[in-house]
This record gives structure tokens, C-alpha cells and sequence, in this order.
């Protein structure tokens, strides 16, 4: 059997960053409908902090190898059907995964979820891509059904689905107001002509209340808590209130999260105004054609310029540990990246 021995990083128990491991593994060939992928870049996201301390509603489980975000080249596939022209050994592709894993030197993936990467996109820049942006066009397109001139408030801007959405809500020509207090974020959402709140000085509330006194049409929330109360008071008639996440208390998080998620659901059930929840990993699995053509429209609009994550860092994958600690302590501003080093 052509084997492939390769290294990955393993949680062994939920914990700290020293809870992570380099472990050696090996890759059979691909099952029908799958393909090796060498990865070349992953990128870091607070879920996978979140997911090794314990504290994500979606990986309950150890061990586990954390992350949801990879580019990589394809070694083989195994497919009976007719493979489309770019599926060929050495093509780049991204893939935003259903279930954790990007933390790796190779993958097996089911051929539906590789999405070609265009050609000269550096592969750093496109593993910042897939999670924080579909997250975003998840909130403005199938949740948050906005348009031009619509005014929303985006809870936690300056953070990595909040500064997507900020992205692609300036394209879309929206009247965007952005909550946030680190530093340098007043001039990172002025960027995008967010309006920027500083959430520790001042009231959301109240400052939206004086500058769109006739309520904004979509808030889009990754905090929950008492905040969001606040957020569905500020909706015009007929606006929605979109949660993509939930904040909560360490060692609490999981309980916290479907707290959030069942006062998401009643206050749905109040007329006048809606609410929503996003969960792309669902959203994936359930509509596979929309995920390739969505992830596909956001690298074309990378290689464009269009769109212009930020990278923070990058760092080999066998340091993912010091990425972790690093993102803890808030040392890195913009998104972590893991690149593979053979």
C-alpha cells in the first residue's frame, strides 16, 4: 500500500497549549471519493482555542486535531466519475473543513469539499480565508438577507469574522456601525467606513439610538449575554438580530453557548423583529453546491484584491503551541497562520 508517514498535531486532553502534541501518523491510499491533500497552510481561529480547553459545543471529544481551515496540493484522488479539468495531482485547493483537523501535514478529504484555489494566490493569504468569510457571507446573505444602505451593527469588529464582515458589508455598500476597543481598531474599521463604538467608554445603545434613531436593520452578534437584550432593542421594525457565536465563562462555555442559543430562538418568537443563528459547519454538509460556489466567489475576490485578510503571523506547524499562547495573551493582531515545513 502506498503509505504516507506524516506528522500532526494531536490534543491529547482538554487543557492548555501545552496540551498539544506532535504525534507521527501514517495516510492510506484515498477511498472512493477522496483525495490526499499535502497541506501547505492552516489557519488559526479562536474556535480552536476554544476546542482545546474544552470549552467548544462541537468537539466534546479527545484526542482531536484542532483546526477548521487548510490549503494544500492534491497527491491523488480516487474517484470513478469524471473528474472535473483542475482535479489533477499538484493542483492547490482550499477547503474549509466539516470537522476539525487542518493541524496536519497531509489530509484525506472527501473530493467534494476541495474548492481550486486561483491561480498566483499565495496560500498563506487563502487559509486565512474560508472560516471567518463564509461565517460573514453566511450572516449577510442567508441569514441577515441585507442590502445597500441598510444600517447594522456588527458586535466585536475588529475581530477576524467581524473585520469579514466589515469587508464584505463595505463592498455591499452598507451603513455599518462597529463595536470594538483594541487598540488601533478605530482605524482599522475606518478602513471600511465602519463607524466605530468603543464598547468599554460608551453604551451601543445609546449612541446608535441618537446617530439611527429609527433603529438599524440587522445586528450581527458573536457575544450573547445580557448584550443582546440591547442589540434586538436597537432593530428597526421588520430588522434581524444574526448570533454567530457566543462569548461565555471559562469552564462554562458549552452550557453557555446553548443558553445563548435557546434566548436567540424565543426572543424569535416576539413579533416585529426576527433573530437567526449562523453555524456553517451545518451549512456546509447541507448544501455542498453553495459552500464550493461561496468559498469559490471569496478566493476569486482574494486574488482580485478585493478582499485583504490580514495575517498576523506565520509560524511553522509544529509551533502551533506558541500560536495558541501567543493568541491568548493577544500578542498577534490578525489571523494566525500554520505553514508546513516539508
Amino acid at each position: 500500500m502506498n503509505e504516507i508517514t506524516y506528522r500532526k498535531i494531536v490534543v491529547e486532553r482538554f487543557g492548555g497549549a501545552e496540551a498539544m502534541k506532535t504525534v507521527e501518523a501514517t495516510l492510506g491510499e484515498p477511498p472512493p471519493g477522496h483525495a490526499r491533500i499535502r497541506v501547505l497552510a492552516a489557519g488559526v481561529g479562536f474556535t480552536d482555542l476554544m476546542a482545546r480547553s474544552g470549552d467548544y459545543l462541537l468537539q466534546r471529544k479527545v484526542p482531536f486535531t484542532p483546526g477548521y481551515e487548510l490549503v494544500g496540493e492534491i497527491v491523488d484522488f480516487n474517484t470513478d466519475d469524471s473528474p472535473p479539468a483542475w482535479l489533477a495531482p499538484g493542483a492547490r485547493v482550499a477547503v474549509a473543513l466539516t470537522k476539525m483537523g487542518a493541524y496536519s501535514e497531509y489530509v484525506s478529504l472527501p473530493l467534494w469539499q476541495l474548492v481550486p484555489l486561483p491561480e498566483g494566490l499565495d496560500p498563506r493569504l487563502a487559509a486565512t480565508v474560508p472560516l471567518d468569510h463564509l461565517t460573514a457571507l453566511s450572516v449577510l446573505e442567508t441569514h441577515g438577507r441585507v442590502e445597500a444602505g441598510d444600517a447594522v451593527l456588527i458586535q466585536g469588529a475588529s475581530g477576524g469574522v467581524g473585520q469579514a464582515l466589515s469587508r464584505l458589508g463595505g463592498l455591499r455598500g452598507l451603513r455599518m456601525y462597529g463595536t470594538a476597543s483594541a487598540p488601533g481598531g478605530e482605524e482599522l474599521l475606518a478602513r471600511h467606513g465602519v463607524t466605530f463604538i468603543d464598547y468599554r467608554r460608551q453604551d451601543f445603545e445609546t449612541v446608535l439610538r441618537k446617530l439611527e434613531p429609527a433603529g438599524v436593520d440587522a445586528v450581527f452578534d458573536h457575544i450573547g449575554g445580557p448584550g443582546l437584550r440591547k442589540a434586538y432593542r436597537v432593530l428597526a421594525p421588520g430588522g434581524v438580530l444574526v448570533s454567530y457565536a457566543f462569548a461565555g465563562r471559562p469552564g462554562h462555555m458549552v452550557a453557555d453557548t446553548v443558553r445563548g442559543a435557546m434566548r436567540v430562538k424565543l426572543m424569535n418568537l416576539r413579533p416585529g423583529r426576527r433573530t437567526a443563528l449562523s453555524m456553517v459547519p451545518s451549512e456546509i454538509k447541507g448544501d455542498r453546491k453553495g459552500y464550493r460556489e461561496r468559498l469559490g466567489r471569496l478566493l476569486d475576490m482574494a486574488a482580485r484584491g478585493e478582499i485583504t485578510p490580514r495575517i498576523g503571523s506565520v509560524y511553522p506547524l509544529m509551533r502551533a503551541a506558541e500560536v495558541h499562547t501567543a493568541l491568548e495573551r493577544r500578542e498577534i493582531t490578525g489571523k494566525a497562520v500554520l505553514v508546513t515545513d516539508r
